[in-house]
């Protein structure tokens, strides 16, 4: 019994992750290029 919960956790915490993996994937495609390296480009800038 003990092993049965410890596998539902486990699958659990692994589907949470997948999900999570996917959202920040498609949270990155969303943005454009000058979204992504903003903060690089004005540290260049001021260089």
């Amino acid at each position: 019994m003990r092993r049965l919960a410890f596998v539902i956790a486990l699958l659990a915490v692994a589907s949470a992750g997948i999900s999570a993996s996917f959202a920040a994937v498609h949270h990155a495609k969303s943005l454009t290029f000058a979204e992504r390296f903003a903060p690089a480009l004005e540290l260049m800038a001021k260089r």
